[in-house]
């Protein structure tokens, strides 16, 4: 064998060497059932840590009619965020300011309505969520505008009234992600529109171990289709992923509502609110 030979044997032997060590490193892509397991276990740990969390939410929204009239509002709020156990996620927003404008003291509102607050707790959270709702353009009565309101269909105990498949892969936020797609099945339905069952599909990007990076709900009750993009990211005060961006959009015959929303300055509750929502 010619030096020029075993340089090149060498060489070729270091490659393989290299490929070998690459695909010892790189762990084996989930199947369907080890994900939809790994991603239950994640949604019931996250559920018991992002339980009555509250941030400051910038939440942009336009309308645009058929008839060519466009407007835009702009709205800063509290958003506290529930996890009500069976109930599913509970979301009160509390609008503070719109364009600019400030709508009332920024107080603790929240804070006082559930320390103060006795059996008529949800009376007056209804109340704080109908008058937010208010400033909501369109005529598209919405309250599923919750970040983390899709994480429901990715429960253990949900996802039996789902179909899911893989759907391949994607880099999101610098992230290898693993698609997963599903569509439900089951009667009634999780999100209710009125009395009428409102059929949800959608997409979740999850890593491999099963940790949420992106969501996405799609709704179509009667002439109604909403979208809903959720984006996870890290907060500097929570040892946990949050939802950092929401991006929305509702269409109905005649009317196109589009809607932003950017999350900071997280931090938790200091109240039982969960004893105060179940009495």
């Amino acid at each position: 064998m010619t030096a020029g030979s075993r340089s090149a044997s060498i060489a070729a032997f270091v490659v393989a060497c290299s490929v070998i060590a690459l695909r010892a490193q790189k762990p084996p892509a989930p199947t369907l059932a080890e994900l939809l397991d790994r991603t239950a276990a994640y949604v019931k740990e996250y559920e018991a840590k992002f339980s009555a969390i509250v941030s400051e939410e910038h939440y942009r929204q336009t309308e645009d009619r058929s008839r060519g009239i466009t407007m835009e509002k702009h709205l800063k709020s509290d958003m506290l965020v529930i996890n009500a156990g069976a109930g599913g996620w509970m979301g009160f927003r509390d609008v503070y300011e719109v364009d600019g404008r400030p709508v009332r003291d920024h107080e603790q509102r929240l804070m006082k309505l559930f320390v103060d607050g006795a059996s008529d707790t949800m009376a007056h959270a209804r109340q704080i969520a109908e008058e937010s709702a208010r400033y909501n353009l369109g005529t598209v009565k919405r309250n599923i505008n919750v970040p983390t309101m899709a994480l429901a269909y990715a429960r253990a105990e949900n996802q039996p009234r789902s179909t899911f498949r893989l759907d391949g892969t994607a880099k999101i936020e610098g992230l290898q992600t693993v698609v997963l797609t599903f569509t439900e099945t089951a009667r009634p339905t999780v999100i209710r529109s009125g009395d009428a069952d409102a059929v949800a599909t959608g997409r979740f990007w999850i890593e491999p171990d099963g940790r949420i990076v992106r969501t996405q709900i799609k709704l179509a009750p009667s002439r109604l289709v909403a979208t809903i993009t959720v984006t996870y990211g890290t907060a500097s005060k929570l040892d946990l992923r949050v939802p950092v961006e929401m991006s929305e959009t509702y269409k109905s015959p005649g009317e196109t509502i589009n809607g932003s929303a950017s999350y900071s300055n997280f931090r938790r509750f200091n109240v039982d609110v969960t004893t105060a929502i179940k009495k």
